[in-house]
């Protein structure tokens, strides 16, 4: 059986869709979840940064409904998580579904110190998955699980690597109306490891990028038991992840988001 830790981040809205999603099953059958890491969402960004990013992105109107919906599932986690200790209704972070699921939840603030990787050790573990980890991978944690380090990316590499691939599918749908879950191998580059599993899906320029998020995550869900069957069998089949092939993008700008809007596609 495979020991496996998710190394993922503090997302209250699309997250623990993936995590509600993966419970509904038996997880029992050929891994045993040692642990999840709940990273900041953060990343290298300040919090004036982030938000100012989600406004450009959002729009002031939209903006304020998120910032309202936010605060509303933080103080429902608050109560969920320090009162309830997870037991409570709903799903209103990581954090609430992970703890309602009787999952270790690992503190680890960087993955990559030396104090970090020394615990990390003690789980023997065999796979560690990067589930929108916020983070970037370096070598010696990528050469710490036996069987490597693994990420689920929502677009069909090597087209659309970067931040917000489910963006960039919809933003590209006249020329390639096909996407695709990835789960891929990670190396030091991003999103470059060879292709584990790919799952295809038909685009439709009439679904929001919400909507279109939160089928994803449930998606990635599914596919992600389906790759711990392959790894626990040791039948894992390889394809190359052709960096000559691939595009490549950052987070959407105010103008990108402009142009978006202009071919009749929604946000939400």
């Amino acid at each position: 059986m495979l020991n496996i830790i998710i190394i993922t981040q503090d997302d209250p809205f699309y997250i623990p869709i993936f995590f509600k999603e993966l419970f509904k099953h038996n997880i029992s059958g050929n891994f045993e979840l040692k642990g999840v890491v709940i990273q900041l969402p953060l990343g290298k960004k300040s919090i004036r940064k982030l938000l100012s990013q989600m406004l450009n992105f959002y729009g002031f109107i939209n903006f304020f409904v998120i910032g309202v919906k936010f605060v509303l599932l933080k103080s429902l986690n608050y109560i969920a998580v320090k009162i309830f200790k997870g037991k409570f209704f709903g799903a209103f972070s990581v954090e609430h579904v992970i703890r309602k699921n009787d999952i270790k939840i690992l503190y680890l603030k960087d993955v990559n110190s030396p104090d970090s990787l020394q615990y990390l050790k003690t789980f023997n573990i065999d796979v560690i998955f990067s589930i929108a980890a916020s983070q970037i991978f370096k070598k010696d944690i990528l050469g710490l699980p036996s069987k490597g380090c693994f990420n689920i990316h929502t677009s069909k590499l090597p087209k659309n690597r970067g931040m917000m691939p489910n963006f960039w599918s919809l933003y590209n749908y006249d020329n390639e109306p096909v996407s695709a879950i990835t789960i891929h191998k990670m190396n030091e580059k991003l999103d470059d490891g060879e292709i584990l599993l790919q799952r295809e899906f038909n685009l439709n320029p009439k679904e929001s990028l919400d909507s279109l998020i939160r089928k994803t995550k449930k998606m990635s869900a599914q596919l992600f038991l389906e790759a711990m069957k392959i790894l626990d069998r040791n039948v894992q089949n390889f394809r190359k992840n052709d960096s000559t092939q691939a595009s490549y993008h950052t987070f959407p700008t105010k103008e990108d988001v402009k142009k978006f809007k202009a071919k009749g596609l929604k946000l939400r």
